[in-house]
């Protein structure tokens, strides 16, 4: 959150993922809505092309991927419009910040700013199989409004496990 910070990531500023299931992905998810900003995870799937577009469409400021996806980002860097930092998840590349170093480099503590429900938390988009991909919005609100829907209509106690 703090190394987020320092490299001048604000309230709603957008940051982008491109990463399997990994510890430094999962971590984004708990980093990124704390400071304000959206999370904007991308289908590791999807061609340099549509890492391009939605890069773009959302107004990432910040990209986080793993080593397998370096190379990808950047063939397209030079056409990414407002990215201003790179962040190697694994690895290192030369132009890519190391994501380890990154973090061991700041203190544990954290700005926390005033967050509204109505603030994005991710902007998740679609795989874009028949059209340009779509992102969906997702607010703190909605985000929180889905987890108590799902609690009432699945009768879940503390014993049960879900994913």
């Amino acid at each position: 959150m703090v190394a987020l910070q320092a490299l001048g990531v604000r309230l709603g500023d957008r940051v982008a993922y491109i990463a399997p299931k990994t510890h430094s992905h999962l971590e984004g998810y708990y980093a990124v809505p704390q400071i304000g900003a959206a999370l904007v995870p991308i289908n590791y799937r999807l061609t340099p092309g549509d890492f391009e577009y939605i890069i773009n469409h959302c107004g990432a400021t910040v990209i986080c991927a793993h080593s397998d996806y370096l190379e990808a980002v950047d063939g397209i860097r030079d056409r990414l419009r407002d990215v201003k930092h790179f962040v190697a998840l694994e690895g290192s590349r030369n132009g890519w910040m190391n994501y380890e170093e990154t973090l061991l480099s700041r203190p544990p503590d954290f700005i926390r700013p005033a967050l509204n429900e109505n603030d994005l938390i991710t902007i998740n988009y679609t795989s874009g199989t028949t059209a340009r991909p779509k992102g969906a919005m997702i607010t703190h609100r909605n985000a929180y409004i889905n987890v108590m829907g799902t609690l009432a209509h699945h009768h879940l106690t503390p014993a049960d496990r879900y994913l």
